[in-house]
């Protein structure tokens, strides 16, 4: 699999759907962005949540366990409003990952994913693109949805994606 081209088709989708979740949440407050992907690889797919999604699910809950909630709301991509956005964009890069032959050797092939899309989260800082945004400044990172090497994966992509503060604050968030 050539995964520098892979990279650039999902970069392309990446802008794409972002750009149709600016239009039409132009006034939302978005603060994470992660690319995310199961743990056979077979997919990749973008969420992003906002400051207004995250205190509305929180008004969901019961007053005295919202703070316990949180963390969670706030960082777990399946709890994010902003979920799976545009799947239709992935869907051809998808199936390359689904029919690629060099899924033989799964570990270094799932390696190979988180690096890539670690790299087109960093082309997407590196580039200002987030420059025109409410939030300028949200936080990146790489995300499993279904393994639990989960939150190792977050942080090592998020220490490479954002900036020392905002890193040392990402590892601490599931922290009381």
């Amino acid at each position: 699999m050539d995964w520098k081209e892979f990279e650039v088709e999902i970069l392309n989708s990446v802008k794409r759907a972002i750009q149709d979740l600016l239009e039409e949440q132009p006034s939302e407050h978005f603060y994470a962005f992660a690319l995310y992907t199961d743990s056979s690889a077979m997919t990749v797919a973008l969420a992003a949540n906002s400051i207004e999604a995250l205190e509305l699910k929180l008004q969901e809950e019961d007053e005295e366990e919202r703070d316990e909630c949180r963390p969670y709301y706030q960082w777990a991509t399946s709890e994010w409003k902003y979920e799976g956005w545009r799947s239709d964009f992935f869907r051809k890069a998808s199936a390359e990952l689904r029919e690629s032959v060099f899924r033989n050797d799964i570990e270094a092939f799932r390696k190979n994913l988180y690096s890539a899309m670690t790299s087109v989260l960093g082309e997407l800082r590196r580039s200002d693109f987030f420059h025109g945004f409410v939030l300028k400044n949200p936080t990146l990172f790489v995300s499993v949805t279904d393994d639990d090497t989960a939150e190792l994966v977050e942080n090592h992509s998020a220490r490479l994606l954002n900036a020392s503060n905002d890193y040392v604050d990402f590892i601490k968030r599931y922290e009381g």
